[in-house]
């Protein structure tokens, strides 16, 4: 079954795209938008595209603990509702450490910045290892 995977941002989204045959994630795309409306129909539109049957989105839990719902837990919360409200499968992954994944990803191939699709694909690959 093909899965996408979300790295929700405020105005970027990581996209990652792995099966659950070869449980293999890779980095697909970051979309970048204004409109909250607009991010949704192009996600839409890749799930529909890449035959994807779920969607897996990380939920940025602080250190604390996954009990804590701080505003950007809240944030990610209202955006995974849109999704199912779109009649999407759904599930939340912890990606407290994503973005340290994702950094030794980049480091491996000599890149620097921000890269949400790389959290993403860290997101999914970890869903992937635990199915």
């Amino acid at each position: 079954m093909r899965v996408l995977g979300i790295d929700y941002g405020a105005r970027r989204i990581g996209l990652a795209l792995g099966d659950t045959e070869s449980r293999i994630a890779s980095p697909w795309s970051v979309l970048k938008y204004e409109e909250l409306s607009d991010a949704l129909q192009k996600i839409n539109d890749v799930i529909e595209k890449e035959g994807a049957k779920k969607v897996v989105v990380g939920v940025p839990y602080p250190l604390m603990g996954i009990s804590i719902e701080n505003e950007q837990v809240k944030e990610v919360r209202l955006f995974i509702d849109e999704l199912r409200e779109m009649g999407l499968l759904v599930e939340e992954m912890d990606e407290r450490l994503s973005s340290q994944i994702a950094i030794r990803y980049m480091h491996e191939r000599g890149e620097r910045g921000k890269r949400d699709d790389l959290a993403a694909t860290a997101i999914l690959q970890t869903w992937l290892d635990k199915q």
